[in-house]
């Protein structure tokens, strides 16, 4: 069907405040160029700005709307026109909330939480914690769910640091006196989820005033992958990445549905998390094993070089061949040629959420001899083609 070429009047009503957010808004005015014209009425977040005034019935043809008030939702809804809601809370969703039927996307916690406990484990660590929130949100829930059912299936137990004081609530210096006491009473080494960068810094924050050491005794992860916050931490911050740019996708593609009269292909679409980024707060070194820490800290600096071969690998870790190999079966569950291989698309897939550069420039870039060769790898790795995998996961440059 040709779409309408007339100009739609959006209000984009959420924050700018997080690199998520601002990711999400990249992806609606690339749906919009493609797909519009729209003049987006927006929600910058800063002081004085956070409601720019809806006008009257007539001047907004849809609204993209995440997590608000009542009383907001009133005023949206009065306006009679399509809603599509972005990472909504639970209430949002009900019976009674004043927008009824929107179609929304979002974050799926759950599998966010799952993919942090299959990641630490994959690493050979087995004592494992969740620092929460203090507000107790709803998404930090469910993660924390999600990293402790996935770890109990496995038959491992998790530490929580939750029921904060409203003291604690309100003052960060207060709380990390009591955060610093659960972290030294934790075995050694062990994996800490946190639930968003923002509190996985803290965590930092509180193992070094506790003299603890990242990676080696404790492990920090957090969420979201925001690079400013997770390379401005000694170490570096590791973080899983849950994107944004798609979210902006779909959610611009269900608002253009309904304006035009279509019903949108889904109603309800929680993303899974596209992958982890490793830094240095999850360093291999953390498993008490310094030979196979050398190994993996050579092959991840080697993985966008080229093929790494096995001979360099125990070279530079300072062992026989025989013995990285038995070391990474152990510790990784997988082969030197193995972990190999694996890095090396975990590179690729960096290339092709963050550059716009070619199948043919990545290949070469990763010293593939040839595009096709790199393909099939790459389609056997993910069960995707790089094509779906880039417009499925893209994400642009945060300016």
């Amino acid at each position: 069907m040709q779409k309408n070429r007339e100009t739609k009047n959006v209000a984009v009503l959420f924050s700018l405040g997080l690199k998520g957010q601002r990711m999400t808004f990249r992806g609606i005015l690339d749906y919009a160029s493609k797909h519009g014209p729209w003049f987006c009425k927006m929600m910058e977040g800063r002081l004085g700005e956070q409601w720019f005034g809806l006008g009257r019935k007539g001047e907004i043809d849809g609204v993209i709307m995440s997590m608000t008030t009542r009383r907001t939702s009133q005023t949206v809804a009065a306006l009679g026109v399509p809603v599509v809601f972005v990472e909504p809370y639970p209430e949002m969703l009900k019976p009674d909330w004043p927008i009824q039927g929107a179609p929304w996307v979002g974050r799926d916690s759950y599998a966010i939480g799952a993919t942090a406990a299959r990641y630490y484990m994959e690493r050979g660590y087995k004592s494992f914690a969740y620092i929460d929130v203090p507000d107790g949100k709803f998404w930090s829930l469910n993660r924390r769910r999600g990293f402790a059912e996935t770890l109990a299936a496995a038959g491992y137990k998790c530490e929580v640091y939750d029921q904060f004081s409203a003291r604690e609530r309100r003052s960060w210096p207060l709380e990390r006196v009591r955060m610093v006491k659960f972290l030294k009473a934790l075995p050694r080494p062990t994996a800490v989820l946190a639930p968003m960068d923002g509190r996985a810094r803290l965590v930092l924050d509180a193992c070094q005033m506790a003299g603890l050491r990242v990676p080696e005794e404790i492990a920090v992860l957090g969420v979201d992958n925001d690079t400013l916050l997770c390379e401005s931490t000694v170490p570096t911050l590791s973080s899983i990445h849950t994107g944004g740019f798609r979210r902006g996708l779909i959610a611009a593609e269900m608002l253009d549905d309904l304006m035009h009269g279509r019903e949108p292909s889904e109603h309800a679409v929680p993303l899974p998390p596209i992958s982890v980024v490793t830094r240095g707060s999850t360093g291999y070194d953390a498993m008490r094993d310094p030979v196979i820490g050398r190994a993996v800290t050579y092959i991840r600096a080697k993985a966008g070089e080229g093929g790494v071969p096995v001979p360099a690998v125990a070279r530079a870790a300072g062992c026989s061949r025989s013995y990285l190999d038995k070391g990474f079966r152990a510790k990784l569950g997988m082969s030197v040629r193995e972990a190999v291989l694996k890095m090396r698309i975990e590179f690729v897939k960096e290339l092709l959420e963050r550059s716009n550069r070619s199948m043919t420039e990545i290949a070469m870039d990763c010293g593939f001899a040839r595009d096709s060769h790199l393909a099939v790898l790459f389609k056997k790795a993910t069960g995707k083609t790089m094509l779906q995998w880039r417009r499925e996961n893209r994400e642009t440059p945060d300016e």
